[in-house]
Parts: structure tokens; C-alpha cells; sequence
């Protein structure tokens, strides 16, 4: 059996930088993301449910989610965000606890799955660690709004999303990504989670 890493943490947190690390030392690597894209696609069940429950002006003009519009509108409106996260939740677990399967059956040894709200997809149920991804609430709006992102919006999601305290108390490990520890992360060496009682 692999050993399956929950990664987590706020929006600018560094997760991003973290995941690049992990995958380098050969961790095979989920992010929630891409699985989000995946069961929203054009012409999946999902989609047209959305549709019909937040109307067509979640497409673009090729008739795909809208994904920076839906965003933005369901971090504003915390009954659409739930509607959201009910439609493509379950869809979206079932698709990475096949791929964590299917890679334990090539022989993976560590996998990591990545997901600002793996504890609102009860992914944390699944997974035998959880790393929680951290900096400082100045640090990450400068990482947001360098991405191109508005404070204003960067602010309304971070308010959405568990508070700091909340990650850190429910992890297993910590990882601070802030100015020195920024760099200090990014030399992270994978050997020192074998250190630790893990074993990539």
C-alpha cells in the first residue's frame, strides 16, 4: 500500500511549489484542479447540471465553464458555492481514489493529493497525512495579485476558506513558505519526511 499525503492550505499558500517538489523526488502527484477540470468538461453530466442550476452564463463562448467567472460569482453567493461543490464533490472523489488505486497497483509508493478544501471533500478521510501549506496573509496577497489576481477577489476567496488555525491544527506537518522559509521550502529534501516515519 502507498502512502497517500494530503496537501492543503489557503489560497497563495505555496502548495503550488511544494507539489513541484514532491513530484521532482518521484511522488506521483493529484491535483484537484485538473479533476475539477475534468469533471466539468464540456458536455459532462456535471456541467449541464450546473447550467441548469446557475444559468448559461457560466460558459464562454466555446460553451465551456467559465472557471476565473465562476469563481469569482460563488465566492460571493455561499448557496451557489454549495450547489457547486454538491454537483462535482463526489464525482471528483470518486476519480481520485481510482487514480490513487491504480497507481498503488503500479507499485507507487508515496502519493500526493492536492486540494485547498480537502477537508470540505472529506478527502482527509482517505489520506494518511495531511500537510498543510502556510505563509503569512501579506505574503500571500502579494503572490496573488503578482498572478494578476484583484485584492479585492484574492480577499472574498481567503474569507470563504478554513482559517489558517484550522489548517494547522488538523496537520500532521506544517510547511512555512514565507521570505527565508520561502527558500528554505524550496531546498526541501523529500529524505527528511523519511526521517520523520515516512518512507517514499
Amino acid at each position: 500500500m502507498a502512502k497517500v499525503i494530503g496537501v492543503t492550505g489557503g489560497v497563495g499558500a505555496g502548495k503550488t511549489t511544494l507539489l513541484k517538489i514532491l513530484q521532482k523526488h518521484g511522488v506521483k502527484v493529484i491535483p484537484a484542479d485538473e479533476v475539477g477540470r475534468q469533471v466539468t468538461r464540456k458536455g459532462s453530466s456535471v456541467l449541464r447540471a450546473l447550467t441548469s442550476t446557475l444559468g448559461k452564463t457560466i460558459l464562454n463562448s466555446k460553451g465551456e465553464l467559465d472557471r476565473k467567472k465562476v469563481g469569482y460569482w460563488v465566492f460571493q453567493n455561499p448557496k451557489a458555492l454549495q450547489r457547486l461543490n454538491h454537483l462535482t464533490h463526489p464525482q471528483m472523489r470518486c476519480i481520485i481514489n481510482a487514480v490513487v488505486r491504480e497507481w498503488e497497483r503500479r507499485g507507487a509508493k508515496v502519493i500526493g493529493v492536492e486540494a485547498a478544501v480537502l477537508f470540505e471533500m472529506g478527502l482527509h478521510r482517505f489520506v494518511d497525512e495531511v500537510w498543510v501549506v502556510t505563509a503569512s496573509l501579506r505574503e500571500r496577497l502579494k503572490r496573488m495579485e503578482r498572478a494578476g489576481w484583484k485584492r479585492e477577489i484574492v480577499w472574498r476567496r481567503m474569507v470563504r476558506q478554513l482559517p489558517d488555525e484550522m489548517f494547522r491544527r488538523r496537520a500532521h506537518r506544517v510547511i512555512v513558505t514565507d521570505g527565508r522559509r520561502q527558500k528554505e521550502t524550496q531546498q526541501f529534501r523529500f529524505s527528511e519526511y523519511d526521517r520523520e516515519g515516512g518512507q517514499p
